[in-house]
């Protein structure tokens, strides 16, 4: 199938050429429609991009579906959103419409970037409506964003006319919240509730043992950092001074036992991640999580008393050898509202757990659930190199039956993959559809199972779940099994290894592995080899030397498969990094440097001590300007900067601090928050950043940490993450640490990021004095609609282009930016702005030049990229950007020197006091709106309560006058089936009874 490049324009007619007066003029896209899919309503964003490259994979392949791929036209024509084919002229002829305002969200880190998607529900209006995607495809990557943009652009503006704000997106859409955490160590406690203080003893504990843990050190200097940390059993008292080892003393339920603090001599900061029903602790070190608790484990949370920075939890912990255990797990924060914002995150959580369980909800889910353990599925693979994913997949499909096993197998092999992408892909499909008809029949956790009409329970259900669960247990018996002889004969293998294979080592491990003759091969394990399964002789035929013999071949070829494993473990390794290394470098080159050019890189970067010796300047300014290799870029960074530190000594008070940086990485930083959720925001589309919490958006959180730890002044303002991330795609996290504060420090880049911000200030005034002596016309034009440079450059300048330029692009304006410095961002801005001066006159708006500065711009071809590059490097305004900078300083010091009018002085005062009075009984007025509202609440409940009650009342009053009721309808049968003799002496009895009452009544009322 031939797919023709994505073209778009703008058009001011409709379809038959007349002019429409009553709209702006609509946007017009020319795109390949993919397709459509309805998805489950409990599908979530970890599967979205699986099931995009299900409806791409289905378009490609001719197969059936909701709709074939064809060529459309995309309208936006607010608040309308519609597809017309391509060879049709008129919009009014249409495949679909959908409104803008309804589209609940945007898919775009797929595999393929050209592909894009969005969610839309069925019926608006209808929350159980089923939600559906739309699949779309553009053959520029690039022109995708400005479709999105264009499709948001009409949402807001359909809003705005509605005044309806737009719904929150669905439950199943949840995102999870991250916070900082140093991870202190953990305690085995006695019971599942935690006492007040448990958090304050802990922390007692463990300031104890690394007192003691250093004064060990000083004794034995041959003391190993990284041995294990010591256990301690504490004694009746938990506030105890002294930590004495001894058997099991009674002791107290909420003393802390097993103390196991953390060593303090590693990176304990993790990143602490509350799911929807877990909790994670991400190690930013690993790139892996290393601790995973459900809700339904966790026991309790609490907050220290003294030490407030500090919280933990109790959960179940599951021992090998012996029954479950309760731990405390022990962390600390920055500070004590953080810790408050945690403690409020974990109670959030947790309601929301139980209302997703509870039977109220429209969308039923709990932690058993299929659709979740396929979401944690796809979370878990999300990102990953498709053999790793393929890895973690089969990992997965172990755990069903095998009958399903089988029948997922032999779908995915009769499609032919040809790649394990597309293998993938299959398998999720498949099981996908597989979790949803589970789902269908799925019982909740709590749920009792439903009745049929005649009121049996379904049993078929029952027995195919309990077979399931069977099929499981089979699997995890057998891969036990398995694992636990793997262990067997690695140890047994690894001590061979290290004891030089000796003759008599193996005779001696012969003798432990050999059984006594007497005994039956029958009784042996499968993967002993006296066993009939493997062995080749009979026991009767054996003698002691031939089992000899074949343990030692045993024990050989285990050795050789441990050698193998290994060296498969390190060619995998080689790989990934390989296939990262690709990932990181996946855009297009800007200005291609020839064979010649490479090969002096080449030369220069391998030549010995080149880091030290200062090479040419005009000899390295012109290699740069010929073209940087992208496969050497970040070494010729690395190159750079160290030459201009051999030229360029900063003074000692302008230098950054010497810390090393893992020490940074061990400290709790402030600025997580900003930095947290930033992450997303930077590249969200390239593949090494676009997995949330994966592998580049865990080194980007390290690099911005440790600056904002380094730099205090600075700390962590937006645009930082761009420049860390594109340093991040060229060399490691310490190479670009280290490259990141050249750019700051030597090159004073961090004066723009300060928090008054004067240095951007300077920096914009330089700008529009540029235009206005190079481009007067241009600078006419944006003064008369009062545009300053502000508007449109500042990203320009916070973040190098990063943000909203091609990444080869921005690639080649660092590589000038190691040899012009800051200059070049001016060089660079002013190229644009010259060469699109022509289109920014012929709009005649402000709404049209702001949007034509800001989306139009940055999308450039190849050969304006190069032209912008060429011009930049042959223009020079170093004396041009000094003068300006004096002149705005001295236009300062006139403005600040100048005395303000004594009445205005006055008057200035007055306000100033009256504002001051007004800020004080703001604050009087809000106090008491909280107090009013606290007692709002409080009557609130009250009457709740009392509502509650009254109609428990009612409900007990209605009962117990039907109950009155049918005792009098009962009285009546009974007397008319009486004769009337015994009604006679009925009516005697009662009349007797009612004189005795009232006498009794008469002589206790006398005195």
């Amino acid at each position: 199938m031939r797919l023709e490049p994505a073209t778009f324009g703008l058009r001011g007619q409709d379809g038959k050429g007349n002019n429409d007066s009553n709209q702006k003029a609509d946007k017009r896209f020319a795109l390949w429609y993919m397709g459509w899919s309805s998805l489950d309503k409990r599908t979530t964003l970890p599967m979205l991009p699986w099931l995009v490259g299900e409806i791409r994979r289905k378009s490609e392949k001719n197969e059936s579906g909701p709709a074939q791929a064809r060529e459309v036209q995309m309208y936006l024509s607010p608040p309308l959103i519609r597809c017309v084919p391509a060879n049709s002229s008129n919009p009014s002829v249409f495949i679909f419409e959908h409104k803008a305002q309804f589209i609940s969200r945007f898919i775009h880190n797929s595999h393929d970037l050209s592909y894009f998607a969005y969610l839309i529900r069925s019926q608006p209006d209808n929350p159980e409506s089923e939600m559906a995607c739309h699949v779309f495809k553009a053959c520029d990557p690039n022109q995708v964003p400005e479709v999105i943009s264009s499709i948001r652009q009409v949402s807001k503006a359909a809003l705005k006319e509605e005044s309806k704000p737009k719904q929150e997106s669905d439950e199943s859409f949840y995102n999870s919240q991250k916070f900082e955490v140093l991870y202190c160590g953990k305690v085995t406690v006695n019971h599942k509730k935690a006492p007040s203080t448990l958090i304050d003893d802990c922390i007692d504990k463990f300031r104890q043992h690394e007192i003691e843990r250093k004064h060990l050190r000083l004794l034995n200097g041959q003391r190993s950092s990284t041995e294990a940390p010591v256990e301690f059993i504490v004694g009746d008292d938990p506030l105890s001074s002294s930590l004495c080892e001894v058997d099991e003393p009674e002791r107290h339920a909420s003393a802390p036992n097993n103390v196991q603090p953390s060593d303090a001599d590693k990176n304990r900061t993790m990143l602490f991640q509350v799911g929807r029903f877990e909790v994670n602790l991400i190690s930013p070190d690993t790139k892996s999580v290393v601790l995973e608790k459900n809700f339904k484990d966790i026991s309790s949370c609490s907050q220290g008393v003294k030490q407030t920075d500090h919280f933990g939890f109790i959960c179940r912990d599951v021992v090998e050898s012996g029954p479950a255990q309760y731990v405390c797990y022990v962390f600390q924060c920055a500070s004590e509202s953080l810790v408050d914002e945690v403690m409020l995150t974990l109670k959030q959580a947790f309601t929301t757990a139980a209302a997703l369980q509870s039977s109220k909800n429209q969308i039923k889910l709990c932690e058993a659930c299929p659709m979740h353990d396929l979401h944690k599925l796809c979370e878990r693979i999300e990102g990953l190199y498709p053999p790793r994913a393929k890895l973690a997949i089969q990992k997965y499909l172990s755990q069903l039956s095998d009958n399903e096993q089988v029948n997922i197998f032999e779908r995915v092999q009769k499609m032919k993959p040809a790649s394990d992408h597309e293998e993938n892909e299959l398998v999720i499909l498949h099981l996908r559809q597989l979790c949803e008809t589970k789902q269908k029949s799925h019982v909740h956790i709590g749920e009792v199972p439903q009745q049929n009409a005649s009121g049996s329970t379904v049993t078929s259900d029952n027995s195919i779940a309990g077979r399931n669960k069977l099929d499981v247990f089979k699997n995890k018996a057998r891969s036990s099994l398995t694992s636990s002889l793997e262990n067997i004969f690695s140890r047994v293998c690894v001590c061979v290894v290290r004891l030089c294979f000796s003759t008599k080592v193996l005779d001696f491990l012969v003798s432990i592995c050999c059984f006594s003759d007497h005994m039956d091969g029958r009784e042996l394990l499968p993967l002993s080899p006296r066993a009939p399964q493997v062995s080749l002789l009979s026991p009767e035929q054996g003698s002691p030397a031939d089992y000899r013999a074949l343990w030692k071949k045993a024990i050989h070829q285990q050795i050789l498969l441990i050698r193998m494993e290994k060296e498969n473990q390190r060619l995998e390794a080689s790989r990934d990094e390989l296939h990262i290394r690709k990932m990181k470098l996946d855009y297009q080159e800007v200005c291609q440097c020839s064979k010649e050019v490479q090969a002096l890189w080449d030369r220069t970067l391998s030549s010995p001590c080149h880091t030290k010796v200062q090479w040419d300047k005009e000899e390295i300014h012109s290699a740069v300007c010929q073209g940087v290799p992208k496969s050497r870029r970040g070494e010729v960074w690395l190159l750079l900067s160290q030459q201009y530190r051999l030229r360029h000594r900063l003074p000692q008070r302008q230098q950054p601090p010497e810390t090393p940086y893992q020490d940074l990485l061990k400290q709790l930083t402030a600025q997580q928050h900003a930095i947290l959720v930033d992450l997303g925001r930077t590249f969200p589309t390239h593949q090494y950043f676009s997995t949330q919490l994966g592998a580049g958006q865990l080194s980007l959180y390290n690099l911005l940490k440790a600056y904002s730890l380094l730099d205090m002044e600075v700390g962590y303002c937006q645009g930082i993450s761009f420049v860390a991330g594109l340093l991040l795609l060229h060399m490691s996290e310490e190479q670009a640490f280290d490259t990141l504060k050249f750019l700051m420090y030597d090159l004073s880049i961090r004066r723009q990021y300060r928090p008054d911000m004067i240095s951007l200030q300077i920096q914009m005034y330089q700008l529009s004095r540029l235009l206005h002596d190079y481009h007067r016309n241009l600078y006419t034009h944006l003064e008369e609609h009062e545009i300053c440079p502000s508007l449109y450059a500042a990203p320009w300048f916070l973040t190098l282009f990063a943000s909203q330029f091609p990444l080869g692009f921005v690639a080649r304006i660092f590589d000038l930016l190691f040899v012009q410095g800051t200059e070049v961002i001016f060089k660079v801005a002013l190229c644009l702005l010259s060469s699109h001066g022509g289109e920014i006159l012929e709009c005649d708006g402000f709404e049209s030049i702001v949007d034509y500065l800001k989306s139009t711009i940055p999308t450039l071809t190849h050969s304006q990229m190069e032209e912008t590059i060429t011009k930049a490097i042959e223009m020079d305004i170093s004396k041009q950007l000094h003068a300006y900078e004096v002149e705005y300083h001295v236009l300062q010091d006139e403005l600040s020197d100048a005395p303000p009018p004594s009445e205005d002085s006055d008057r200035l005062d007055k306000l100033e006091k009256a504002n001051a009075q007004l800020k004080k009984q703001n604050m009087d007025l809000l106090e008491k709106l909280q107090a009013a509202r606290l007692k709002i609440q409080t009557l609130d409940s009250s009457v709740e309560s009392f509502l509650s009650r009254e109609s428990k009342m009612k409900h007990l009053l209605r009962s117990l006058e039907q109950e009155k009721a049918s005792y009098q309808k009962t009285i009546e049968r009974m007397r008319s089936s009486l004769p009337s003799d015994a009604m006679a002496d009925v009516e005697m009895t009662q009349l007797k009874s009612s004189t005795n009452g009232k006498a009794k009544e008469t002589a206790c009322k006398k005195p």
